[in-house]
């Protein structure tokens, strides 16, 4: 008996592969993503059922493109972030993947996290706001707004080591 992940792949990567295409407008991309998708397949493979291999190979591909589009995204505002301030260096394009590779774990660490703390981080972090203002915008105690930061800043911690 074949491997359920090969036969799949033989059988469907061009068809996915296409879907991906047609999603992003390109094909470097759909390329990666089509990979990518595989990949996770065969890590999850023994959780898998393989019955309808179409609606299975959308269903992760869908999570794996919205993952890339957050990374788009987190990367293009860092970037457009880094070239707006004014002490602007040139930076190695290790340190820009470094930062960028942080940003999205950070950002996976704050959907798991409860709504007020996401919230609290954002406007603390990156809109400057002090704990008092913090407080008063959620109608809480500046010491729930400072818990919420030390839980939110705590799990960074862990997450980045």
């Amino acid at each position: 008996m074949s491997d359920p992940v090969n036969t799949l792949y033989r059988q469907h990567h061009s068809w996915l592969y296409q879907w991906l295409k047609r999603r992003l407008n390109q094909s470097e991309d759909a390329a990666d993503l089509a990979h990518d998708t595989f990949i996770r397949i065969l890590k999850r493979k023994d959780q898998l059922y393989f019955d309808q291999p179409r609606a299975l190979l959308t269903t992760v591909a869908k999570g794996i493109l919205i993952n890339w589009y957050q990374r788009k995204s987190i990367e293009k505002a860092y970037l457009e972030a880094l070239s707006s301030r004014p002490e602007y260096d040139e930076i190695s394009p290790e340190q820009k993947i470094s930062a960028i590779e942080s940003l999205c774990l950070i950002n996976q660490l704050l959907n798991q996290m409860p709504e007020r703390q996401q919230q609290v981080f954002i406007w603390s972090q990156l809109e400057g706001l002090t704990q008092q203002e913090i407080a008063n915008r959620l109608n809480i105690s500046t010491r729930t707004v400072m818990r919420d930061l030390v839980a939110v800043l705590t799990q960074c911690l862990v997450i980045m080591d």
